[in-house]
């Protein structure tokens, strides 16, 4: 089809999951404008939906596949003629979404979204079509981007695919092995990025740490941030989802050296009683934890900590529970996520003995949830009658904003609520005084 029959079509996307999807999304648009279509933010009004979907758990799924449904009601009106499934659900089960769920017009793995255009243009004329193919061996995941990120922040995807072989987690076959994108391209983009307003770049990957381990050269997580840090404009460089076992002290002092990037590290320990690390196949034991911590405290100031841990994995006993509890609150993470074990298709972990009882679970969940949630409000406490500087993200009335300050990463930490007489531009900083705390979040007033 032709750009002028592409622009009769209205696009509107679901974005599910992590940021790393929400890239992937933010690609397809790009590519999508370039094709002429147009996109639209209101999902009632869009002609064709793109429901970039998660699978790697069985809440994920139960939640895209509930979306699917509910988005394909709005066929029934007549607005909506086209549904598309996108990302790791339709990478997971391919033909079998597309036969199991009617609604669905198209299903496009993650190998083929970079096609997103043609695999459209396909569908509007007819063909349901199934576009799943095998992870792919080099990084592909680039191309033009429009950004669904609050303004002055945007994810920086450096890596996709794992090869950590964690005992639970469908990762590696869902989006296949470890795969770098290089640093000049990420560099290029990082540079594009900051000149259209970007002052904080988010580092995400399936597992950060191992950046460029599966490249020709010597590059590596330290010298891209090395080289980030010395982009004009840009003001922080966030880093998420560091494996533990792969934090060497040559990444420790790239982090003290590299000025721009913040004192906020995303550390995913999973768990701290070694029997269930073992049997999880992470790759350290808990003293390893305990060293990498009081390490890291020891050599950045005003640490900022994240973690994700993992609840009732099979054979997990009260004793390997009250160690991991144990390790939370003597750690003191400033944020904590916190997930129940779901038997995954696939993986090692699918078939395991001493499966623990969803109640059990929950007990244990709601436990770390309720710890966690009084170490977080604590280390609030802490920071009240202090000034950070704050990026606004959005104004919720004529003199209220949000934003974050450098000890909150986008989605999935607490935010900065501000209070100011003087207007605030979104995308820009403002150096605030934190003076209460309502649950996860901060509420300050602008000083200047």
């Amino acid at each position: 089809m032709t750009i002028t029959e592409n622009s009769r079509w209205q696009i509107g996307f679901i974005s599910l999951g992590c940021a790393k999807n929400q890239v992937d999304t933010e690609i397809m648009i790009g590519k999508l404008k370039q094709a002429g279509y147009k996109i639209t933010s209101h999902i009632e009004s869009a002609n064709i939906i793109i429901i970039n979907t998660c699978g790697f758990i069985e809440d994920a799924r139960e939640e895209a596949i509930n979306t699917i449904i509910q988005t394909g009601e709005r066929k029934e009106t007549g607005q909506l003629k086209y549904l598309i499934a996108a990302g790791c659900l339709a990478q997971r089960y391919g033909r079998e979404l597309l036969d199991e769920m009617p609604e669905l017009d198209g299903v496009v793995g993650i190998s083929s979204f970079i096609l997103i255009d043609r695999i459209i243009s396909s569908v509007v004329q007819g063909e349901r079509i199934c576009q799943v193919e095998k992870p792919p061996q080099i990084f592909i995941e680039k191309g033009p981007r429009v950004l669904t990120t609050p303004p002055g922040s945007a994810y920086l995807k450096i890596t996709e695919g794992c090869n950590n072989r964690c005992a639970y987690c469908a990762i590696p076959q869902i989006r296949g092995q470890l795969r770098s994108r290089p640093q000049e391209e990420l560099l290029k983009e990082a540079e594009e990025l900051v000149k259209k307003g970007t002052k904080e770049l988010v580092l995400i990957g399936q597992d950060t740490a191992l950046y460029a381990k599966d490249l020709a050269k010597g590059d590596n997580l330290s010298s891209l941030i090395e080289k980030l840090s010395t982009i004009d404009g840009l003001k922080w460089i966030r880093l998420m989802y560091l494996h533990p076992a792969h934090i060497d002290r040559q990444l420790i002092e790239a982090i003290v050296q590299a000025p721009k990037v913040l004192p906020y590290l995303d550390i995913p320990v999973q768990h701290a009683a070694d029997p269930v690390l073992k049997a999880m196949n992470r790759q350290h034991v808990s003293s390893d934890l305990t060293r990498l911590v009081n390490r890291l405290k020891e050599a950045i100031p005003d640490l900022v900590l994240r973690t994700t841990v993992m609840l009732g994995f099979p054979g997990e006993t009260e004793e390997d529970f009250a160690e991991l509890f144990g390790f939370v609150a003597e750690t003191e993470f400033d944020w904590l996520g916190a997930f129940a074990f779901t038997p995954e298709e696939g993986t090692l972990a699918y078939d395991l003995p001493n499966q623990i009882p969803d109640e059990v679970k929950q007990e244990r969940l709601d436990a770390i949830m309720k710890l966690q949630k009084s170490i977080t409000r604590q280390k609030n406490k802490q920071r009240l009658q202090q000034n950070y500087d704050v990026l606004i993200s959005s104004r919720l009335s004529p003199n209220l904003y949000m934003g974050r300050a450098y000890f909150q990463a986008p989605q999935v930490d607490g935010v900065t609520i501000v209070r100011s007489e003087h207007r605030l531009h979104k995308g820009e900083f403002v150096k605030v005084n934190l003076k209460a705390i309502r649950d996860y979040d901060v509420i300050g007033e602008s000083i200047e």
